[in-house]
């Protein structure tokens, strides 16, 4: 796959084909966002976070409970950060992290978000689930985890990742109604999952769990 350089992206940003175009917005400063000589755009913190609980639950378990599933949701404590404040990771705290850019992709282009490694040298891990398929829409969700020993205090507006983009081959175009029925973030800017497997195969693993 092709990596496309800062200049290729500030081009997709701008295309005028509403096919090609990239949408990473709100961009603060393009220029400084994606550097020239560079192969990635930088995204930053926005405002809305989500703090695992200790479980009540013990284990988790997508097939424990057939009458009651357990809900995902009930795993994290969302927090509003707004600009000018901050929220602290601790060490080994883990936490879900909107961007503030909202991302649309078109379907020739997929990305890879990488943490900073500044942010890296602290012990903040960023975005463990790194792969940004083609066409996705929405907020990206960033997994951060202080592998350091010292607090990290952290600001909405600060640049914590970035997207190394790639052009896809055979691309197909629009993605199918099943794909995109199939895909639970993708048109999506709620951080918090909603299952652990997709359904064809919750309904092959539930079958053999029954026997």
């Amino acid at each position: 796959m092709t990596v496309l350089s800062s200049e290729a992206i500030r081009e997709r940003l701008n295309a005028t084909d509403l096919s090609q175009r990239l949408i990473v917005s709100p961009l603060l400063d393009e220029a400084s966002q994606a550097k020239a000589g560079q192969a990635a755009i930088d995204v930053r913190l926005g405002f809305d976070f989500a703090l695992v609980s200790p479980s009540q639950h013990g284990s988790i378990d997508e097939f424990a409970n057939d009458e009651a599933p357990l809900s995902l949701s009930s795993l994290y404590r969302r927090e509003f950060v707004p600009f000018g404040r901050n929220i602290v990771i601790h060490p080994h705290q883990f936490l879900l992290a909107q961007t503030l850019e909202y991302l649309r992709l078109p379907t020739d282009l997929m990305a890879y978000v990488v943490g900073r490694s500044t942010w890296g040298r602290l012990g903040l891990i960023v975005a463990t689930a790194v792969g940004i398929h083609p066409g996705f829409a929405g907020s990206l969700t960033l997994e951060l985890r202080n592998l350091g020993e010292t607090p990290l205090t952290l600001y909405p507006g600060q640049t914590v990742a970035q997207l190394f983009f790639h052009r896809v081959e055979n691309s197909k175009g629009e993605p199918s109604a099943e794909a995109a029925a199939l895909a639970q973030y993708t048109g999506t800017v709620d951080m918090v999952p909603r299952r652990l497997s997709d359904p064809e195969t919750s309904r092959k693993l539930r079958k053999l769990i029954d026997g």
